[in-house]
């Protein structure tokens, strides 16, 4: 968790529910986003210079630096877009992020995967009441080669709720809308952020197979083409 969520909010929703003063997004992100995947370009909050959210437009995921020892090129790597948030401050992928580059990531919920029969059926975990869950992000740029200066983001995850039970092993971390000032603050305890949220907090609702391929598009996944009655 988290490989794939949703951004279903239009831009202008996104500058109101967020309360973003300034607007740097840079390479545009598709918005809405049924189905965001690692390395699409996504939206994000960050706090500028003068301490006014800004929205800026990051890449999901860090390139894994290690690989270019082996030849490769790091941005075309699989890409790191979760941080374990109990380990984050030791690893050096994260650590300086965590202290000094923190952002809110919007979303409209996250996907999981069951398996029936070897078959990868998906779960949309959308809000239990209202319409958005913000991520607790990391971000950084991108070091490397050409595209060294690239923003790019990870999304923070901790333990399961009982809405997962059964489901996955991780969650995001999601954060409370009084919460989101406090973590863009860069001296504050992120121990205090690093919890599952209450039970409850979401809903899962059974979706359309073709979310099997990052490739899917469209609020068509929405509609839910199995169920999980007697599974």
């Amino acid at each position: 968790m988290c490989g794939r969520y949703q951004n279903a909010l239009e831009p202008a929703e996104l500058v109101e529910l967020y309360r973003i003063q300034a607007e740097a997004w840079g390479r545009p992100a598709k918005l809405p986003n049924w189905n965001v995947a690692p390395r699409q370009s996504v939206p994000v909050i960050v706090r500028d210079g003068e301490g006014r959210r800004a929205g800026v437009t990051m890449r999901w995921g860090f390139p894994p630096i290690w690989v270019a020892r082996e030849g490769k090129d790091p941005f075309n790597a699989p890409p790191l877009v979760n941080a374990k948030g109990e380990e984050a401050a030791k690893k050096p992928t994260w650590s300086k992020a965590l202290r000094e580059r923190r952002c809110l990531v919007p979303s409209t919920g996250f996907y999981e995967w069951l398996t029936r029969d070897g078959e990868r059926l998906p779960l949309w975990f959308r809000p239990a009441v209202g319409r958005t869950l913000t991520f607790a992000g990391v971000w950084g740029p991108f070091e490397w080669g050409e595209k060294a200066g690239w923003p790019c983001v990870a999304i923070l995850t901790t333990a399961p709720n009982g809405d997962l039970a059964g489901v996955h092993d991780r969650m995001p971390v999601l954060l409370r809308p009084e919460d989101e000032d406090a973590w863009l603050e860069p001296g504050a305890d992120v121990a205090t952020f690093l919890h599952p949220a209450p039970d409850g907090t979401l809903s899962p609702v059974e979706v359309n197979r073709s979310l099997n391929s990052r490739e899917a598009e469209g609020e068509g996944v929405l509609v839910a083409d199995w169920v999980r009655g007697g599974g």
